[in-house]
């Protein structure tokens, strides 16, 4: 019952903070973008304690790290605390998907996945200046946790480091190339729902 009235809280909240991005009222976002992460890590506690499956500190930690990114994302000074805050989250997540029960997979995914990083980072390299090596290191992280999350065979980890490879991607264009309001909208919708699917995840007690 509490994990289902934290889960309309959550949609009642991120609509109020898609729509104030689509009025461009940035500054209210304020009083509603920091508050997405603590309900989420609240419904993954309450989900724990519910399903009687036992907290994983490193992911735990990651959801804080998440949280700390988002509201340094507020402040026009914040970019590179941001990118370290969620840079220690996916390493943190990385760390969590060791944890499970990992299977062997096709040998093409690192090949895949290096090829997605070096065609991103040629595309955005002309515009990166001196943020060059932060966002390079941050690249390789994000499809270094995409390959764990496959590797765990769990759909919904799967499905949430897929989101947020996707979320990523559409923000470095958003900064870097093009800050369309439609590019801020779809990056915030598959960051919250990335989220999400991973707290779902991690409270899979099974790999499906």
């Amino acid at each position: 019952m509490r994990s289902k009235l934290l889960q309309i809280i959550l949609i009642i909240i991120f609509v109020i903070d898609l729509f104030l991005i689509f009025s461009n009222q940035t500054e209210l976002r304020f009083f509603t973008k920091p508050i997405l992460l603590p309900v989420l890590i609240l419904i993954y506690i309450s989900g724990a304690k519910s399903e009687k499956i036992e907290l994983t500190p490193f992911f735990l930690a990651g959801l804080v790290l998440s949280f700390f990114g988002d509201l340094f994302l507020l402040f026009k000074w914040g970019f590179l605390p941001g990118l370290g805050s969620f840079l220690l989250a996916h390493l943190f997540y990385i760390i969590s998907f060791k944890k499970k029960l990992q299977k062997d997979i096709s040998e093409f995914w690192p090949i895949i996945l290096s090829l997605y990083a070096s065609i991103l980072l040629f595309f955005l390299f002309p515009y990166l200046k001196e943020m060059k090596i932060p966002v390079i290191i941050y690249a390789v992280v994000i499809a270094t946790m995409m390959y764990n999350a496959i590797k765990t065979h769990n759909r919904n980890l799967i499905i949430g480091a897929l989101l947020f490879l996707i979320s990523d991607t559409l923000l470095s264009v958003y900064l870097f190339l093009q800050p369309l309001m439609i590019l801020n909208l779809l990056v915030m919708t598959t960051y919250i729902l990335a989220q999400w699917f991973l707290v779902k995840g991690m409270l899979s007690s099974k790999n499906n």
